[in-house]
């Protein structure tokens, strides 16, 4: 009876000890299931080989994340990674704004810094990376063939440009052109694919273009600045002037349930100041090299000019659509938000110049992937 007792006794001493011992356990130590995991989540900028010192501010790195309160520390992947991903990378740190991301092997390759995140999808509105979304499958693009890694460059000021919705309504109307007063417009693919195949033989087929102006203001912090450089701009000669951006502005038209109806329209642009407000002196002009928007000016193509439209000569009558206009579609151009890109308004589409109307204009982000 003794020796039973005294097994007892040590048995239950065992147990509290155990117990004792698992309540006092490191934090870090407790199982990574999805919650503790965001959790216990940190975030960073490395820009070096060796391990980087806590007190060190690094604006431009390869991102890296922990799962484990900075205990080991791994890399992102993801296929759909842009600037949206980066300024949430760069506000969780209290470094502003991406001026520029991609995902590289300058800063190392996955091999020598695996990947600890992969998949990640922002907004860009989210203050933290854990309230980002995540890609519904794992993603081919980050295989054993691919070693890039997620890499951003924060800055204190950037540029963030707005379109003006009203103007696009209030000046909208419907065109009719021949096919023999469209030289410029189609050597710019500024028409339907169809017209391309009947203007050898039908040279006076008349085209309906739904024209309206496009008005881009810097609300940001900073220039608005094209992504290449000047010797790569393309010289128009039906415009006489360079092109800084091949695909500046993005037109296109769809029903209600955002099926595609006209085929979409990718606008180049020279960048310049149209006007600015009171006490701000326009800086930049169609010129080579001094392309651009200014803070607090913005950039207008006005609707009489060349590709300010969508073809919609093959579009049914009588229907309502939505007409979308995006800028900086591409994200080409890092930007405080692109929230403010786009626009969506309402096509009443007849046929008819007078019938057809542009209203309802609302302000509409750029599409991201989900």
């Amino acid at each position: 009876m003794s020796l039973f007792i005294l097994f007892l006794t040590l048995t239950i001493f065992s147990k509290l000890l155990l117990s004792q011992r698992a309540s006092t356990a490191n934090p870090i130590l407790q199982p990574l299931n999805v919650e503790t995991n965001y959790r216990n989540m940190r975030l960073r900028l490395n820009n070096s080989h060796a391990k980087q010192g806590e007190e060190e501010v690094v604006r431009e790195g390869r991102v890296e994340v922990s799962f484990d309160l900075g205990l080991t520390w791994g890399t992102i992947c993801g296929t759909y990674w842009s600037f949206r991903e980066a300024n949430v990378i760069c506000h969780q740190l209290n470094l502003g704004y991406a001026a520029s991301t991609a995902q590289t092997v300058i800063y190392g390759d996955s091999k020598r810094y695996p990947w600890k995140m992969v998949g990640t999808l922002c907004r860009g509105t989210e203050t933290s990376l854990r309230d980002c979304f995540r890609e519904k499958d794992y993603p081919k693009f980050c295989d054993a063939n691919n070693t890039k890694l997620a890499v951003v460059r924060c800055v204190e000021k950037l540029t963030d440009l707005s379109l003006d919705l009203q103007v696009i309504g209030k000046s909208a109307y419907l065109d009719t052109k021949p096919l023999s007063a469209l030289k410029c417009a189609m050597e710019e693919n500024c028409l339907s694919r169809d017209a391309y195949e009947i203007q050898a033989t039908q040279p006076d087929a008349e085209r309906k273009l739904l024209r309206f102006p496009t008005t881009a203001e810097n609300v940001g912090t900073a220039d608005f600045n094209p992504y290449a450089n000047y010797e790569d701009w393309q010289w128009h000669s039906c415009h006489n002037h360079y092109h800084s951006m091949e695909k500046f502005a993005t037109f296109d038209i769809y029903d209600m349930h955002y099926k595609k109806q006209a085929e979409g329209h990718k606008a180049s642009f020279c960048l310049q100041d149209t006007a600015c407000k009171t006490g701000i002196t326009p800086r930049h002009n169609c010129g080579n090299v001094t392309q651009g928007i200014s803070v607090g000016c913005w950039d207008t193509y006005d609707v009489f000019l060349d590709c300010q439209w969508l073809d919609v000569t093959n579009l049914p009558k009588n229907k309502t659509y939505l007409l979308r206009v995006a800028i900086n579609p591409d994200y080409m151009i890092g930007e405080i938000s692109y929230e403010n890109n786009g626009a969506e308004c309402l096509l009443y589409y007849t046929g008819d110049r007078s019938t057809t109307t542009v209203s309802e204009c609302v302000r509409a982000s750029l599409w991201f992937a989900s």
